[in-house]
């Protein structure tokens, strides 16, 4: 009878171990502490699944408004909208609004808020263009900080990745756009300032 167990055994133990070469490393490699580099382009999860189809119970809010004032910075809230629902993981790009190339460049640059979750992420070559969490535990309310490049008199949207679980996210949900102005009163021209 123990040669039998010990026979079963080795045999759930190898059958395993099979499962694990043959699998596709997408899908056993899972992102607990932040996205990877190569998630800058996609913003997609390797998790192995496809992305929710359906509204995102999530949001990237700004409280500010959609006006800005040029170079002053945009306050983020990425928050669970009914109560009691959380997300796991998270990746937050700006882009500009009129950049409609197939894979647009992030712009401006984030700042972390003490006690929120976030580390700042390189995406292409431009420093803290992107932040992704780092832990997987549950959230439902996370605060960053955008400054918008020098002079930026353009049209900004924020793109998120909310991760729920391993086979639960939303791809690029869209805040609402943020127009930067110039502040009243201003005799400052960011065309001569651009041109020195």
């Amino acid at each position: 009878m123990s040669s039998l167990i010990d026979a079963t055994l080795s045999a759930i133990v190898v059958g395993a171990l099979w499962i694990l070469i043959l699998a596709p490393v997408d899908q056993i490699h899972a992102t607990p502490m932040g996205a990877p580099i190569a998630a800058c382009e996609s913003m997609t999860p390797a998790h192995g699944y496809d992305a929710q189809n359906s509204a995102s119970p999530f949001k990237t809010e700004i409280p500010t408004g959609e006006t800005a004032y040029m170079d002053d910075p945009v306050h983020l809230e990425l928050r669970s909208l009914p109560s009691g629902t959380y997300f796991k993981g998270f990746l937050i790009m700006a882009f500009n609004k009129d950049d409609t190339s197939a894979t647009p460049k992030p712009i401006g640059s984030f700042k972390l808020i003490e006690g929120s979750d976030g580390q700042l992420m390189d995406c292409s070559g431009k420093v803290s263009t992107a932040v992704t969490h780092t832990n997987n535990v549950v959230k439902n309310l996370v605060r960053i900080d955008w400054q918008p490049p020098k002079y930026y008199m353009g049209t900004a949207i924020f793109r998120t990745t909310f991760v729920q679980d391993v086979s639960t996210f939303w791809v690029k949900t869209e805040s609402i756009s943020v127009t930067f102005v110039m502040p009243d009163g201003s005799t400052h021209d960011p065309m001569k300032a651009a041109n020195v």
